[in-house]
């Protein structure tokens, strides 16, 4: 097992790394846009050669955590639809700065049922692979806390998404302790 933490990203992606060398990590997480917006940022060619070198550098594993407002399993049609692009959007940021993880929450079920919140979120997955064929990023799911209406918090939800997926194979899990623990696993 290796260990990790999530950085900041103040002053540019790069710096991420920097401040996990630090800490003593072996992996590290980060946001690679703001985590509370959709819009994407612009990478310049100068921020892609920054990151790749201190990646490089830093040596370990590194993922990146996708926004907390893309949910797989929205009801919503406009709020499904932009959470589909943002998380085409992350897979392909993440392949382009040589990241070969995205972290994702699978979404929230906002009142219209756990199994039919768990098949959208396969469908949604299914065409995000189709959107990013090529791309050498990898999805992991994160188990969640079992906050409200999100599903992920038991490890059967998880066992559902990965094998009801089309493409599966990439697919992952990121398993957070702390969100194990807080949905009641000792």
């Amino acid at each position: 097992m290796i260990f990790g933490a999530h950085e900041s990203v103040k002053g540019g992606l790069h710096l991420a790394f920097e401040r996990a060398k630090k800490d003593g990590c072996q992996a590290v997480q980060i946001f690679a846009k703001n985590s509370g917006m959709w819009k994407e940022p612009d990478l310049t060619d100068q921020d892609i050669a920054l990151f790749h070198a201190a990646l490089k550098d830093f040596g370990g594993a590194s993922m990146i955590h996708t926004s907390y407002l893309i949910n797989l399993a929205a009801d919503n049609v406009e709020v499904l639809a932009r959470s589909k692009d943002a998380l085409a959007a992350e897979v392909r940021r993440a392949s382009l700065l040589g990241v070969p993880f995205v972290v994702l929450h699978p979404g929230a079920h906002l009142g219209f049922g756990e199994d039919a919140g768990l098949l959208r979120i396969c469908d949604s997955l299914g065409e995000v692979h189709d959107r990013t064929k090529g791309c050498s990023a990898k999805i992991l799911l994160e188990n969640t806390a079992g906050q409200g209406s999100c599903v992920g918090h038991r490890f059967e939800h998880l066992g559902q998404i990965l094998e009801g997926t089309r493409d599966k194979d990439r697919l992952g899990v990121c398993f957070d302790t702390q969100h194990a623990f807080a949905a009641g696993y000792d």
